[in-house]
């Protein structure tokens, strides 16, 4: 029983068809975000009630949460990343209220950003990013940041004022570890509007 109401309600990790800020539909794979009912805890929790001859009418346990039960389990509040345009916009209440290019990682260097639907980890200022740690104990790269905002691992939004452009076809050669880059004027708008879990989308 269980096991057919994670498969009829559990979005993580399926394909969702997306409706893109500019209006197009594209199919996203992969990241984290989504419902999954917590099996063995629900089995645990439910075994309980029966044993006990209730009747109970809640939600069931959790390994994670999303925004709403409908199709669009997202919501109509999240943060979008259009990485074949370099764009990113945050959609507020099914508004577009945030838009700008951006930089993301550089996949000719095999750091492109992953698609994929996640949700911001936390968000935070005056940031240091750091790469692999070496040998000796110093970073491949140390980079401070303004505005911090992660939402993949090590992968998220934050200032770059290093970068002297954005869009087009920087990234493919000037383009991120995997982070998405945004300019100086634009990171401190994002930082208002993004809060934790809020759903962030990247696509092709």
């Amino acid at each position: 029983y269980i096991q057919s109401l994670a498969s009829k309600y559990n979005t993580r990790g399926k394909t969702r068809t997306f409706k893109t800020a500019t209006g197009n539909t594209v199919k996203v794979d992969g990241g984290d975000y989504g419902w999954c009912i917590a099996q063995d805890s629900e089995y645990k929790e439910l075994t309980k009630n029966i044993k006990k001859g209730e009747t109970v009418t809640r939600e069931p346990k959790y390994l994670s949460k999303a925004a709403s039960h409908d199709t669009m389990d997202m919501g109509d509040t999240y943060a979008e990343v259009d990485l074949t345009n370099q764009r990113a916009y945050f959609i507020k209440k099914g508004k577009v209220v945030l838009s700008t290019d951006v930089v993301t990682g550089n996949p000719n260097k095999g750091n492109a950003t992953p698609p994929g639907v996640y949700s911001l980890t936390y968000k935070t200022k005056n940031a240091t990013l750091r790469g692999e740690r070496r040998p000796d104990g110093t970073y491949s790269y140390e980079t401070p940041v303004k505005y911090w905002m992660p939402f993949n691992g090590g992968i998220g939004f934050h200032d770059a004022s290093w970068q002297p452009t954005f869009g087009g076809s920087r990234y493919k050669s000037h383009g991120s570890h995997g982070c998405v880059n945004l300019p100086p004027s634009v990171a401190p708008k994002m930082y208002e509007l993004v809060y934790k879990d809020v759903p962030v989308v990247c696509h092709n």
